[in-house]
């Protein structure tokens, strides 16, 4: 075991009472051993695939006839997705300026699990957060089968994402202020989703990540899932609710220096919102090598705190928070870049994000722990 594991063991330690600790160790030895268990199988590494389906503009055609939008004058693929299959959609009616749009099919979520993420861009829309809701159609529906994938239609929103060289201070106070009037236009919000991504995900999944990666890392990879769930057990009484879940910079459209657009809400559930804070900080607020950037860690969790405090309990759990989140996007970044899904997709133009991107942040927040501003 690496000098730094031992050091964030020993701050773990110290940081929570011995109970907690020793629950920490056991599950660490726990999943160390199911890992080490896969050693006595193969996993086969192929090449990245694609996860984009190709549509026609004739099935395209056919699918807007019911909103009424007129001719489909172009139809354009989004690069640089992982989970759903994304296009810029434009439309005319005769005689009017061209109009348009973003047709999302989801490749992972079943249509059954669609109804939750309508009701709740619609319930944010309602309390002025700038969330794209879909389209609905002649007969108010919004929801349709495409190709055979659930399929939904939004308005598309001026701006862009912005470049990692153009966050600064005032861009993550933006996204701090209306992040947090996220979290809390999401308390009235009753439906609730439990995450397709989360403990029993990385439980089941990081054994097998684990043999795709050098010994070292595999070690860090494990420890991080036994902290969350010696955490978990304590069952720590932190603030719950509606979480966006993936609310990385290329999730925000931002137009002239405002912010236009969050989107992306399709790894939105119930959780802690603290978790949620903590991925978008370690997208959002980090230098270049993945270690917090002060100036925008400060600027983007002001602003937020200004909209929804921080409780005492949220200031304890807080590094154990952060290194979770980087946990968590490390193992999906390393089940789709080395085909640890079970999902058949077409070739397409999707772009494989790196995955010691998160091995470097969650090594950062293994060794530094920080605290709530």
């Amino acid at each position: 075991m690496s000098s730094q594991t031992d050091l964030y063991g020993y701050l773990w330690f110290k940081e929570y009472h011995n109970e907690a600790a020793l629950t920490w160790i056991e599950a660490s030895l726990r999943v160390l051993f199911a890992a080490s268990l896969m050693t006595m199988f193969s996993l086969e590494s192929s090449n990245p695939m694609a996860v984009y389906t190709t549509l026609s503009s004739a099935q395209v055609s056919a699918y807007l006839s019911p909103f009424n939008l007129g001719e489909l004058i172009e139809l354009r693929g989004i690069s640089g997705g992982i989970e759903n299959t994304n296009y810029f959609v434009t439309t005319q009616v005769k005689g009017q300026p061209p109009q348009a749009f973003v047709l999302t099919l989801f490749e992972d979520l079943d249509y059954e699990e669609m109804p939750y993420f309508i009701g709740l861009t619609e319930h944010l829309v309602a309390h002025n957060v700038t969330v794209p809701a879909p389209l609905r159609n002649e007969t108010g529906t919004a929801l349709s089968l495409l190709a055979g994938k659930p399929t939904l239609l939004f308005p598309r929103f001026a701006g862009d994402h912005l470049a990692r060289s153009e966050i600064g201070k005032n861009e993550c106070a933006i996204m701090g202020q209306e992040f947090a009037s996220l979290h809390v236009a999401g308390q009235g919000f009753a439906t609730q989703r439990q995450s397709h991504r989360g403990p029993l995900w990385w439980n089941e999944l990081g054994p097998r990540a684990a043999q795709c990666i050098e010994g070292e890392d595999a070690t860090m990879l494990m420890m991080a899932i036994g902290q969350y769930d010696a955490m978990q057990s304590q069952q720590p009484n932190l603030p719950t609710g509606v979480i966006h879940g993936d609310l990385f910079h290329d999730n925000a459209l931002f137009n002239e220096g405002k912010l236009s657009a969050t989107i992306d809400l399709y790894n939105a559930s119930n959780d802690y919102l603290l978790f949620d804070v903590a991925i978008t900080v370690n997208d959002w607020c980090i230098s270049a090598d993945g270690s917090i950037a002060p100036h925008l860690y400060n600027a983007f969790l002001d602003a937020y705190a200004n909209i929804r405090a921080f409780t005492p309990l949220e200031q304890q759990y807080w590094n154990a928070m952060l290194i979770a989140a980087a946990m968590r996007f490390w193992l999906s970044r390393l089940e789709t870049f080395h085909s640890l899904d079970n999902h058949q997709r077409e070739e397409g133009v999707t772009v494989l994000k790196e995955p010691d991107v998160f091995r470097d942040i969650l090594r950062h927040r293994m060794q530094k722990f920080h605290q709530l501003p």
